[in-house]
């Protein structure tokens, strides 16, 4: 199958330049040119490893609908996407309350 985007949810843990002995997890929208799952997942582990960063899971990942409609975040990363295909775009970290 050849590579189209692909769009997903992933899960990560990382830790805050300010405070590196803390580790934080959040979950961010990712896009990226894949061919299956398993590519998306590859490219999304290297480039979180890239930064010191953990992939813990993919929660959802897809190649793109055609006819879905994203907010404005999600399409700027959409056609970052679309005009360069090494790319692996990952949008705002939403953390998880501290308990």
């Amino acid at each position: 199958m050849p590579p189209e985007i692909w769009i997903g949810t992933v899960e990560i843990s990382f830790t805050h330049p300010e405070a590196p002995h803390i580790r934080k997890q959040a979950f961010t929208v990712v896009t990226t040119w894949a061919s299956s799952p398993e590519e998306f997942r590859q490219k999304c582990s290297m480039m979180l490893e890239s930064y010191g960063w953990k992939l813990l899971g993919v929660e959802t990942a897809n190649a793109l609908p055609p006819d879905r409609i994203y907010d404005d975040e999600v399409e700027d990363m959409l056609e970052r996407t679309r005009t360069n295909p090494a790319a692996v775009i990952y949008g705002t970290f939403h953390t998880y309350p501290v308990m």
